[in-house]
């Protein structure tokens, strides 16, 4: 099965020794986000660092564990599903618009535990517990 992260999963599996990085490190899943998912942890890894309460070294080596497990999908790629998921997400929350194109380019479903993925109704989404009960 293939499925696509939102970027609250990434950062959930940085932070915390716990269930989002374990799926991820042994998932049966084919994993993919947004290429800008990966700007996104490094604009924040000061902040990231103070919370996960890893030094650099252990934090930088996570990082590449973790991403090394993920297809990472350029924003060009995703041009003709770009609109649809702006119009789809525009009232819910524009910023996500990306990852719900992935997942339409990729007709697959969404790994968030932002509960606003429920409020469209083009792609299917999964928190993490629900993710669980499939695995």
């Amino acid at each position: 099965m293939e499925i696509v992260l939102d970027t609250n999963i990434l950062i959930s599996s940085l932070l915390r020794n716990g269930l989002t990085r374990d799926i991820i490190s042994v998932s049966p899943f084919k994993m993919y986000t947004v290429e800008y998912a990966r700007f996104e942890i490094e604009k924040h890894k000061d902040e990231l660092l103070s919370k996960s309460k890893l030094d650099e070294k252990s934090f930088d080596y996570l990082n590449e564990f973790i991403f090394g497990k993920i297809n990472f999908i350029a924003s060009e790629d995703l041009a003709p599903f770009k609109n649809r998921a702006i119009e789809v997400m525009h009232e819910i929350d524009i910023d996500d618009a990306p990852f719900l194109a992935l997942a339409m380019s990729l007709n697959c479903p969404i790994w968030s535990n932002d509960g606003h993925f429920k409020r469209q109704d083009v792609i299917r989404a999964f928190t993490t517990k629900e993710l669980m009960s499939l695995l």
